[in-house]
């Protein structure tokens, strides 16, 4: 059972882990055949190909980490009890973040909808099947990611997470599209708590120079992953890019579209960039 695939550069130039926790489109065996709805819906609500977009990271001395299975199955960028309790049935024998925002959606470590705002499950899950999904897909990817982020800490006197995700093209509002279109690139920094403003403002040059709209922290600023691996008085910093699907893919058909080799091209100018750049930057 593969959970992430890791591309470590053969010369690691710079402490930078470029982490894509929602474009694993894989369900364990049986999965599927136990809810009732459809494939391709339950994918639609993950980043596709994101992971594609930044393949070059490790050519240019970055680390790449991408989750294998879908979000829909479980969700590492939350909490990892951050969960809804009606969802499950028999003793909870956790604390559980129930009263968050991404729980209210129906968006928690194991989701309770899809992008749709349909039911993915048909029935509650045994809370000791839940236990065991955690333990066997969601905290192996967090250890991975943490010893990603601090092997190489002491030599580069520093760590940068770029959490990278993609986003729908029209603003999602209750259980309908809202007319509102997205900007090209968001970019999250939990309001400039998350890394030295610098980083910030380089990334989002770097998109304005290829004439891509930039946004910053609306209606993303950031999720668990970037506040949990940022301490930036520690030097230790983080930033999360949403990219617009419709940049890059077909969202109805789910597919790459034809700029999806000028996207990828700008993905890679920015690891090459930051690469180049980092320790002016931190």
């Amino acid at each position: 059972m593969k959970l992430y695939s890791i591309q470590i550069p053969k010369s690691q130039t710079n402490n930078i882990v470029y982490n894509c926790p929602h474009s694993g489109e894989k369900f364990p065996d049986g999965f599927l055949k136990s809810i009732d709805i459809d494939e391709h819906i339950l994918l639609s609500s993950g980043d596709s190909f994101v992971n594609q977009l930044f393949a070059k990271a490790s050519i240019y001395g970055s680390v790449l980490l991408a989750n294998e299975y879908s979000r829909s199955f479980i969700d590492t960028n939350r909490e990892a009890y951050e969960l809804d309790p009606s969802m499950f049935s028999g003793e909870i024998t956790a604390t559980l973040n129930s009263q968050s925002q991404k729980v209210r959606m129906g968006f928690g470590s194991i989701a309770k909808y899809a992008y749709t705002r349909n039911d993915i499950y048909n029935q509650k899950i045994p809370f000791k099947d839940a236990e065991a999904r955690l333990d066997q897909y969601y905290f192996p990817i967090h250890e991975v990611l943490r010893n990603a982020l601090l092997k190489k800490f002491e030599k580069f006197g520093y760590a940068l997470l770029i959490d990278c995700h993609s986003m729908p093209s029209y603003e999602f509002l209750g259980n309908q599209f809202a007319t509102k279109k997205q900007p090209d690139i968001i970019l999250g920094n939990l309001h400039g708590n998350s890394c030295n403003p610098l980083i910030t403002d380089f990334i989002s040059q770097h998109f304005k120079n290829h004439d891509l709209t930039v946004a910053l922290n609306v209606p993303f600023a950031g999720g668990y992953n970037t506040s949990q691996y940022c301490e930036p008085d520690k030097n230790r910093h983080a930033i999360q890019i949403e990219i617009k699907k419709s940049l890059y893919m077909d969202e109805i058909k789910r597919a790459p579209n034809q700029s999806f080799k000028k996207i990828k091209i700008v993905i890679s100018s920015l690891c090459a960039a930051l690469c180049k750049e980092i320790d002016n930057l931190i």
